[in-house]
């Protein structure tokens, strides 16, 4: 375990993003982890709320985690390569495929291809069970994804992730007839107390998502939307349009397989043996983070989403 002691030059910076900006940690996220694992002390104290402020004369103690050895198998998986270079990576992942390891999906995710596609070229800033990621997608949400090849990508993309300078578009099939055109949703949300694995909107307390929503075709059953973040909550537009009362079609979690009044028993059947909320990230762009070209990424619909076009939206 490594340790860097560090004092602090300027004040009023919460205490993971002044580890990130002084080059300490490679990313802010990173810091954060380590904070939040008792890895970093300010005056003696041990300091886990990465939102603590600093103060100029602090002196801040670093006991670097040392790096887990990789354990995870690397398997085939037939990925859809949009784009690829020493630095990054642009893929489509199918829905059904979960972006990491985690409970229940140890031994098939997206890194266990990456793994076997990228070889040792990603970026080790994500940690043992990350490497390479810089964003996700939930499990049951299919399109257009970048990843980091190298650390000094993986730190610039994380960069325009967290300053909002990345434009993330997704498509969206809804239930019910949204009436306004175009609207902006702005609310706080948190994890849920009543079940751990679902956020809601909450008027006092939670972190701020901004999204957009513009219709694109609609009947009184459902409509389809292009959805537009500003920011990266977990859930967020599942739980946006849920809130409005127009949960995505398939989304079991928010709402999505329930009140189907209007629909045949083999449509209603349809909906439920999707078994994912069809959503689906569309496009994304970015700069590269050497060339600074722009780069705009789109993600053709996969075939269930255009399935379920053809059958409620002739």
């Amino acid at each position: 375990m490594d340790s860097i002691r560090h004092q602090v030059e300027t004040s009023a910076e919460r205490l993971d993003k002044y580890l990130s900006e002084v080059k300490i940690a490679t990313s802010r996220s990173e810091a954060a982890r380590w904070i939040e694992d008792g890895f970093v002390e300010i005056g003696g104290k041990v300091i886990r709320k990465p939102s603590q402020q600093v103060r100029v004369g602090e002196e801040i103690l670093i006991r670097k985690p040392a790096l887990k050895a990789m354990d995870l198998t690397p398997k085939v998986l037939d990925l859809e390569v949009f784009f690829e270079d020493k630095d990054l990576l642009v893929l489509n992942k199918p829905a059904g495929l979960v972006v990491h390891p985690g409970a229940g999906n140890y031994d098939l995710s997206l890194v266990h291809g990456l793994l076997h596609h990228c070889k040792d070229e990603l970026s080790g800033i994500g940690g043992v069970e990350r490497p390479g990621i810089v964003h996700r997608l939930d499990k049951g949400t299919s399109g257009v994804m970048v990843v980091a090849k190298s650390d000094f990508a993986h730190q610039e993309l994380s960069r325009q992730f967290q300053n909002h300078e990345v434009v993330k578009i997704y498509k969206a099939l809804v239930l019910g007839e949204i009436t306004k055109s175009e609207q902006t949703l702005i609310h706080l949300m948190k994890r849920s107390e009543l079940n751990r694995k679902k956020f809601v909107v909450n008027q006092k307390k939670g972190k701020q998502a901004i999204t957009h929503v513009s219709v694109l075709r609609r009947t009184e059953r459902v409509s389809f939307v292009s959805v537009r973040i500003e920011t990266g909550r977990t859930h967020q537009i599942r739980v946006h349009l849920s809130h409005i009362g127009h949960p995505i079609l398939g989304d079991e979690t928010y709402g999505g397989t329930k009140k189907l009044t209007r629909f045949s028993e083999d449509e209603k059947t349809f909906v439920r043996d999707l078994n994912r909320p069809l959503l689906h990230s569309y496009s994304l762009s970015f700069k590269h983070p050497k060339t600074k070209l722009e780069l705009t990424f789109e993600a053709p619909l996969s075939p269930d989403f255009e399935e379920a076009l053809r059958r409620f939206l002739p």
